[in-house]
């Protein structure tokens, strides 16, 4: 890379670095483009594995999402930063492959990340919890998060798991900023219903 080396790369800052390697890849650098990978492929990985139902599809749709902005790297104007172009390619990739899914089976939805509960059952969209939760709530938010739909779940995925704002969901997804608060605004809704559901089985069986 003229003027930098893979040394003096790690002295920059994620943007500068970012736009370096896109700039080598644009111009046919497949090494510039791997690293890139290096560097995204987990943040692709976790919007992926959040959505789908298992392992091996979430790292085909991380597969699929390289391929395609291989593909399509010199359509990148730098507009945005890498990470959010790229993730966009995530969020479409990822719908796709869920549309699919659903055409061949029913989608059975697991979220491990129960972190995800204790943020949005709060007061407002980003107020935890201050609580333990029970076998009952964890399964309570499983099943409130398999009821939502891929949009909002998606929605959910990008505001609470990748700290991207409404602005930037409404851009990533091709919708209203209003409609990603209604999405999210939605999804808390539907888990406080769950969680208070479970909690008040809880005390039952407890008595």
């Amino acid at each position: 890379m003229p003027g930098h080396t893979t040394e003096s790369l790690g002295t920059l800052s994620t943007d500068t670095r970012d736009a370096l390697l896109v700039k080598q890849a644009q111009e046919g650098d497949a090494d510039a483009f791997g690293q890139l990978v290096r560097r995204h492929e987990r943040s692709v990985y976790a919007i992926a594995s959040r959505m789908t139902a298992s392992q091996d599809e979430a790292e085909d749709v991380t597969q699929e999402v390289f391929v395609q902005a291989w593909k399509s790297i010199c359509r990148f104007r730098g507009d945005s930063q890498f990470s959010t172009w790229l993730h966009t390619i995530a969020v479409n990739a990822t719908l796709k492959r869920l549309h699919y899914l659903r055409r061949r089976r029913t989608l059975s939805t697991d979220d491990p990340n129960l972190g995800l509960a204790e943020q949005i059952s709060g007061d407002s969209l980003n107020e935890p919890l201050d609580k333990a939760f029970s076998a009952h709530t964890k399964e309570a938010v499983r099943r409130a998060l398999s009821r939502l739909s891929d949009n909002h779940r998606m929605a959910v995925t990008l505001h609470y798991f990748e700290d991207y704002n409404c602005d930037e969901i409404a851009r990533m997804m091709r919708c209203s900023v209003g409609t990603v608060w209604s999405r999210l605004h939605y999804a808390c809704r539907k888990l406080k219903v769950e969680l208070a559901s479970a909690e008040a089985a809880g005390v039952e069986q407890t008595k």
